[in-house]
Parts: C-alpha cells; sequence; structure tokens
C-alpha cells in the first residue's frame, strides 16, 4: 500500500471514527446526535424508550431512567416547596408570579436531577378548560377562561424550561389533550364537540403552550373526542398538533389510554393494533410504571404482524431521544447551566416568602359586612372546622417539611385566647358531640373563623363531585355557630365554586382561600387582620346552585356554561374578588376605532385607589361582539393586568387588544377571521362590575396562522421574563454556592422495607395499619421515611394483645423503588408485629414485617 492509499484509510478510519460517537460530541446539531443514536440501537432498545420505565442499555453506556414526574404546584418529592394549588395560582391573575414561582419548581426539580434523586420530565402544566366546578381535577387548572388559562400556562411554561438556548432545565408535557373534564369512566367515555367549539375555546391553551412558548410535550387523554380515542387520534395529534402548530415535542398517552384503545376503547381489535395505531397516529410514549406498558409490550407483535414499520417507530423513538438530548442528558454537566442549581434550593427561605406572596395574592374576599379586618384587640377567637389543624395542600401535590396550617397561623399572628373546635368531618356524618364542641367554643369567643371545603375524599383524580354544597356535616357547623355568634368568619378551602345555602345570607364574611400551598396559614392570618389586604379574583363563575348547571358530560359551553355565555344571576361573578379598599376606573380611551388586519387597538384607563389602604386591583378588558351574532359569547375577556396602588394614588394603564382578539373560528374556510362590525369595549374590576367603555369598529379579515414559526399577537418577544436566569429570583445569591450537604449516618429505628406500586391515578397518602403489642400502658411511636417524619403518635394500651394504629403513608417515595419505614419507639414499651399496606383502588393489602437485626 502506497502512501496516499494509507492515508486515504486513515482518513476513512478517523472519519467513521468520529461519526461513531456523533451523538456524544455535544457540538453537533441536536437531529444529527439523535439520527446518530437512534442507528446505534436494536429494535428492542428503541421499543423500550416508548417506555416511563426505561432499562438500561449498557454496551452504549447509557443508565436506566425514570420518565415520570410531576410538578403542578411543586415538585412531587420530599423537602420540596408547595405552592398554592392551580386554581389559587389562577385567582392572582399574575402571569409575572406565575413565572417565578415556575422558576423555584423547576430549580427543585433540576437540584433532585443534579443530586441523582429525579429526572426533568415533568408531566404539568394541565390546561383542560374549568368548565365545570364539579370535576374531579378542576382544582388543577387555571381558569373557565381560555385567555387566562393562556396567560398563566404561558408563563409557568417559560418559567419551568428556562431561558437558555441549549437546554432546557425542565420538559413541561402539558395535559390532558384534549377535554378530559369528566373523571368517572374517563378510559371509557367521548367527549363530544364541534370543532368550532375546540378551535375557540378548549384548544386555545394548548396552542399558546405549544406555539407560543414551545412545551416539549403533551400529554393525550384518557378519554376519547367524538369517537375517536384521543391517543389514537391522527387529526388531534399529527395534523393539528404538528403540522398546523408545528409542535417537535413527544407525546404521551395518559396511563395506559394508549394499550387502552383495545380494552377500554374497543376501537381496535387486539393491543398490538393499539400499539400500531398509537405510533401512526402521533402518540410516542405510554405512562405506566413499573416496567413496560402493554403499549410497549405489543410493539414488536405489531411488527412482526404487519401493523407497523420500524421506520414509522423510529420516528417516535427520535422525538423521545431529542428531548434527552434537550436536557443534556448525554453531555457534561459543566456544559448545563442547570448543572449548578445546588439542593440549598430546596424549600429554601427564598422559595417559602415566594410560596406566601403567591398564597397571599390568590386569596379572595367575597364577603364583608364589617368583619373584616378583625380588630387588633381582639381578646378570643373561636377557631373551627376541618380544615382549620391542617394545611391541605391539594391534589397532586408533595410533601415539604414545613406546612402552616390556619390554626397554626392566626396563633402566630396575636395573643388573643384560641378556642378550637374541630366541629365535624370533612365526610362524616352528622356528630352532635363535635358540634356541641364547636358551639361552645362559638359561645365563648368574640369571633368565630370556620374552615370548611372538600379535599380528596370528594374531588380528586377519578373522582368527580356531585354537588357545590360542602360535603358532610360542614353545613350543618356553620349553621350552629351561626346560631350562638353572629361574629363568625366562613373561610372557604374548596376544589371550585362552592356554596353554603342559607349561610350564605346569613354570615357577615367569607373568604375563599384555595388550596393555597404550605404558608397557607400565615397568608389566612395577614389577610383576617388585615396585614395584606386581599386583591385575588375569582377565575371561574360561582353559581347559586346545582341547578344552574348542564349535565357535567355536556361540553357544549353556549347552553350556560361559564361567565361567556351563563345569562342567570350567579353567586359570584368571573373576575369578582372585594378588597378593604376601593377603587375607581375610568377615563377610558382608544387609541383608534377603527382596526384593520394586523393591527391593534391601546386601551388606556386611569386607575384610582379611592380608599385609605394601600392594594391590589386587577384591571379587566373584556369585549362584546355588538352584531347579531347568536354563537358570540356575552363577552370575553381579552387583557388584564394587576397593579398595586397606595392609597390616594392614580395609574393609567394600557392594554393593548390585538386584531386577532375579535376572531371567530370559520368552519367552512377552515380559519380564523374577523367579521365586518363594532365590537364594545369594556374595562372593569369584574366580568359583571363593567366601569368604562369604549366601540371599535373592525374590517373583515382573515388572522394569520399561528405556529412556532409564526407567534400569536399576544406573544411578546420582548417580556423580561424571557431573558431571566434560573437564579433571577435570588436577592442574596449566596446560599447557592452552597455545597449539598452530605447524609449524616443517624440511628435507623425498626426497619420495614418496602416497595409502592403506581395504582395509575393521583393519591396523596397510601393506608395502613401497624400492628402492634403495648407492655406500658401509653407508648410514643415516631415514624419515618426517606429521612423524613411522617409523623408521631401517642398510643394507648386497649385490653387485647394486639393493637392497630392507622397511619397514612404520604406519596411520594418513588413508585416501584424499594424504600424503608423506619419506626422508633421513643421511651415506653411497644413490639411491632408487622405493618399492613393498603393500597389504593382494588389492590389486596399487604403486610410488611421488621428487618431482622
Amino acid at each position: 500500500m502506497n502512501q496516499l492509499s494509507k492515508i486515504i484509510v486513515a482518513l476513512f478510519l478517523f472519519s467513521a471514527g468520529s461519526n461513531a460517537q456523533t451523538w456524544k460530541n455535544p457540538n453537533a446539531p441536536t437531529e444529527d446526535r439523535v439520527k446518530d443514536l437512534l442507528s446505534k440501537m436494536t429494535l428492542e432498545e428503541k421499543i423500550s424508550q416508548c417506555s416511563s420505565d426505561i432499562p438500561a442499555i449498557e454496551r452504549l453506556g447509557i443508565p436506566a431512567y425514570i420518565w415520570y414526574g410531576e410538578a403542578l404546584h411543586g415538585v412531587i418529592a420530599w423537602n420540596c416547596t408547595s405552592f398554592p394549588q392551580n386554581i389559587a395560582m389562577g385567582a392572582t391573575w399574575n402571569p409575572n408570579l406565575m413565572f417565578d414561582v415556575a422558576t423555584a419548581i423547576s430549580n427543585e426539580a433540576r437540584a433532585l436531577k443534579n443530586n441523582g434523586q429525579k429526572e426533568v420530565m415533568m408531566f404539568s402544566p394541565t390546561v383542560n378548560l374549568g368548565r365545570d366546578p364539579r370535576w374531579g381535577r378542576n382544582e388543577e387548572c387555571y381558569s373557565e377562561d381560555p385567555f387566562l388559562m393562556s396567560e398563566m400556562a404561558r408563563m409557568y411554561i417559560r418559567g419551568m424550561q428556562g431561558n437558555d438556548k441549549k437546554y432546557l432545565k425542565t420538559v413541561t408535557t402539558v395535559k390532558h389533550f384534549i377535554a378530559n373534564n369528566v373523571e368517572k369512566n374517563r378510559e371509557r367515555i367521548q367527549s363530544n364537540i364541534s370543532e368550532k367549539d375546540l378551535r375557540e375555546f378548549y384548544m386555545p391553551a394548548y396552542k399558546t403552550c405549544i406555539a407560543d412558548e414551545e412545551a416539549g410535550g403533551i400529554m393525550s387523554a384518557l378519554n376519547g373526542l367524538n369517537g375517536v380515542p384521543s391517543s389514537g387520534s391522527k387529526w388531534l395529534l399529527t395534523d393539528v398538533l404538528r403540522n398546523e402548530w408545528g409542535f417537535k415535542g413527544y407525546v404521551v398517552a395518559d396511563w395506559n389510554a394508549a394499550s387502552g384503545m383495545f380494552n377500554n376503547q374497543k376501537y381496535v381489535k387486539s393491543f398490538p393494533e393499539a400499539s400500531a395505531l398509537s405510533i401512526k397516529s402521533g402518540t410516542d410514549q405510554e405512562c405506566f410504571r413499573p416496567k413496560a406498558s402493554l403499549m410497549v409490550q405489543n410493539l414488536k407483535p405489531a411488527i412482526e404482524r404487519g401493523l407497523l414499520t420500524e421506520a414509522e417507530l423510529d420516528v417516535s423513538v427520535a422525538r423521545l431521544l431529542r428531548m434527552r438530548f434537550l436536557t443534556g442528558d448525554f453531555d457534561k454537566p459543566e456544559l448545563n447551566p442547570y448543572s449548578k442549581i445546588p439542593q440549598s434550593v430546596l424549600e429554601s427561605d427564598t422559595h417559602k416568602k415566594l410560596a406566601l406572596k403567591a398564597a397571599e395574592q390568590a386569596i379572595v374576599l367575597l364577603k364583608n359586612d364589617n368583619i373584616l379586618p378583625l380588630k387588633k384587640d381582639v381578646k378570643s377567637i373561636a377557631v373551627l372546622g376541618p380544615f382549620a389543624n391542617q394545611a391541605w395542600l391539594g391534589i397532586y401535590s408533595g410533601f415539604p417539611k414545613s406546612k402552616i396550617s390556619p390554626l397554626a397561623g392566626i396563633k402566630n399572628s396575636t395573643t388573643a385566647q384560641i378556642n378550637y373546635a374541630e366541629g365535624c368531618g370533612i365526610i362524616e356524618p352528622f356528630d352532635e358531640a363535635k358540634i356541641k364542641e364547636a358551639v361552645e367554643a362559638a359561645k365563648k369567643s368574640e369571633v368565630a373563623i370556620i374552615f370548611v371545603g372538600n379535599d380528596e375524599k370528594t374531588s380528586t383524580e377519578n373522582t368527580d363531585r356531585f354537588t357545590l354544597a360542602l360535603p358532610g356535616a360542614q353545613q350543618r357547623l356553620i349553621e350552629a355557630v351561626l346560631k350562638v355568634n353572629k361574629n363568625t368568619v366562613v373561610v372557604l378551602i374548596p376544589s371550585g365554586a362552592t356554596t353554603i345555602g342559607p349561610s350564605q345570607k346569613d354570615v357577615p364574611g367569607i373568604i375563599c382561600a384555595w388550596p393555597n400551598g404550605q404558608e397557607q396559614g400565615t397568608a389566612i392570618a395577614n389577610v383576617l387582620w388585615g396585614k395584606y389586604n386581599p386583591g385575588g379574583k375569582l377565575n371561574s363563575t360561582w353559581y347559586e346552585s346545582d341547578n344552574d348547571l348542564p349535565n357535567i358530560h355536556d361540553y357544549d359551553l353556549r347552553k350556560g356554561r361559564t361567565y361567556m355565555f351563563f345569562k342567570n344571576k350567579p353567586l359570584y361573578p368571573f373576575g369578582y374578588g372585594l378588597s378593604y379598599t376601593s377603587f375607581d376606573i375610568k377615563n377610558l380611551k382608544l387609541d383608534k376605532t377603527t382596526l384593520a388586519v394586523n393591527e391593534s387597538v391601546a386601551v388606556t384607563v386611569s386607575v384610582t385607589n379611592s380608599g385609605k389602604i394601600d392594594g391590589d386591583e386587577v384591571v379587566q378588558l373584556y369585549i362584546r361582539d355588538l352584531s347579531k351574532n347568536k354563537l358570540a359569547p356575552l363577552k370575553s375577556l381579552k387583557g388584564f393586568e394587576r397593579i398595586h396602588l397606595k392609597a390616594g394614588e392614580t395609574k393609567n394603564v394600557t392594554l393593548n387588544v390585538p386584531y386577532a382578539a375579535f376572531n371567530y373560528y370559520n368552519v367552512d374556510n377552515k380559519r380564523f377571521e374577523v367579521s365586518d362590525g363594532k365590537f364594545e369595549i369594556m374595562v372593569g374590576n369584574s366580568s359583571e362590575k363593567i366601569l368604562a367603555k369604549g366601540k371599535v369598529t373592525l374590517k373583515a379579515g382573515a388572522v394569520p396562522e399561528v405556529n412556532v414559526d409564526n407567534k400569536s399577537a399576544y406573544f411578546n418577544a420582548k417580556d423580561p421574563n424571557r431573558f431571566k436566569n434560573w437564579d433571577s429570583i435570588y436577592e442574596d445569591k449566596s446560599f447557592l454556592q452552597t455545597a449539598n450537604p452530605k447524609s449524616k449516618k443517624e440511628d435507623s429505628g425498626i426497619e420495614f422495607k418496602m416497595t409502592f406500586r403506581d395504582p395509575g391515578f393521583y393519591v396523596n397518602t397510601w393506608d395502613a395499619e401497624v400492628n402492634m403489642k403495648l407492655k406500658t400502658n401509653e407508648a410514643t411511636l415516631k415514624l419515618t421515611m426517606l429521612g423524613n417524619e411522617i409523623d408521631t403518635y401517642v398510643v394507648k394500651k386497649e385490653n387485647t394483645e394486639f393493637q392497630t394504629l392507622a397511619i397514612k403513608i404520604p406519596i411520594p417515595p418513588e413508585y416501584g423503588k424499594e424504600v424503608i419505614l423506619n419506626a422508633f419507639i421513643l421511651p415506653s414499651e411497644m413490639e411491632i408485629e408487622y405493618i399492613k399496606i393498603i393500597p389504593p383502588g382494588n389492590a389486596k393489602p399487604y403486610r410488611v414485617y421488621p428487618k431482622a437485626k
């Protein structure tokens, strides 16, 4: 071989070697890296990527991976900050605050990943339209209004995914696409909606998340849409999502929703057909753990039967791999700015202060007949109700170290005598002794504060509410207390609109405080005593009666759903919320009265705090079609801004309303259009309290298509939030330099090894029973898991050799992984025989026994 030949061979081998490592080259284009890694995978390895529980590919040096995370209003994990539930965040009407909260949540998610505890593929946010307050997951969404929903979700995506040009801090997975607003039999039912309604009401928030903010993922819903399962709808997942909106991310089917096209929806005749249809329609993955789902198990049979080609599978696998490259999974940590986020951010002081700020801004003052704020010299207070002595965080919550209940918040805020009584349980029937105890507490107090509402017992995943009324004996508790103490304030902790019957007229003060995060007790106390002036606004219509609501399965908003089409008098209108001060909105000015295609109108009003207390006001702008279009909403929100005004201060607020805000979907032309005609511009501080009006004339035209490459008219490329770094929320950054603490070796007590299996739906806790023998009349037992205290129990001896203690084990232990529960018997004598674990759903209970020492 001559010298030239040797050089050519050497160059070829070098080139081949370089190409062989393209996927490991951080400087190579992402698409080239994906293509290269995909080419090195066997069919079985490709198939494994379509699972939530992805096994390692040892020959390529790729470790096992759990593609499953929840961060709706805080990461579901131990020692992570729990922020207000989404319904509460929606009531802040503050997208900038949403950005800060999402930044904090994603920082904690990254800190966990950096410490090897979790991955950053997050199944959130929920942007299903809150069209019916009875929906079991109503509290997960921001609003019944498409625009408010879109603007809050926009900033959640922006804060969660970060602003780095190369890497994503976390991957948001927007759910549940689409029209998943009924829990009962959700995996078997259909949502029947016209394309016009889909485009105008149900899709806008998803479109904002995908086209404007470029969310990394979408979760397809369990339900079907108009006869076609969501996970098998090519129209939904390919024609609309990818071809129209330009979506480049991945689609994961909700829990067994892809395989469910066979065994639940009965849409296909076998599991392999379901797997093939999923991939061909645009679904890339099926949510399930541990191990491979039925969809994944049947991908190879589908290929072997000719139902699917490996090339079609490659398209899905490539999309999944792309997400992992974008999060930096295959690059050295020092290349990724988010790898610097330390564990010290977890439940840090900054995050807890932010949680308090969000909780305060979320509280809505519903009624105030001169009882609030409470007098600082009040001598005695009755604190009552099933939500007084607990900090209910809402569904899809983690387990922070610190939780301040309303009772604790009140005790920390006053020197008054506190007379506490539960009065009743949340769903338990009337208990005369409990009610009597609460009545006695109210009798001897100057003021009574009753904390009532609903939790996962009546409203959660798999469970819809039957009524807007309070469950159990809570209504009777309010009525009994009002009979002996007229100075009563009712504080609602609801999942949505709630009624309190005849007490609505009699009680002088009503506050809506929501499932409001770990700082809720302090926030409530600050509002009660006027340390914080409430400025939250309702993000949905509160109806007077169940009779005001259509059948929960009816998705036609025009039948009286939401403020846009409800013609009767509501209990409280959309956008409503009182303050301890008063505001005037006037002097409306338009910078133009005729609007042509792609123009916008600037609407300016002056806002004055005419009261004596500093406070927040939410300026709300609605439009109304003045033509005789019977399909048009009564009014539609198209702009808002939350502002702070000192007593006596006046500010001018300008809201820009784009041409596209006046559009409608033309089904025949398959596009959004604007018709010739006049619209009324209405500005106020609720959908019913309009304080200034103007008119604008629109010229007909087509609205430009919106997709990833052509942003919507509401997209603001200059928004400061688009340029902030991950550490922008920290004034003092010194604590960020703290090295991750080394775990201390501590006494392990009595160890119980257990593995929790995902039931396929969210639960806050698992039930369990400790079977024990006491040798003394009283014993104290402390239970911990993963170094976190579950609770401490004082147990009194019963007249049996063995007795049981009912406990609740908080979930977030990682499903599918062995964890250890530690039992510490504090100075006393007790023997624990076993712990019986009672899984949710239909799974059989099982026992775990102490580890032999």
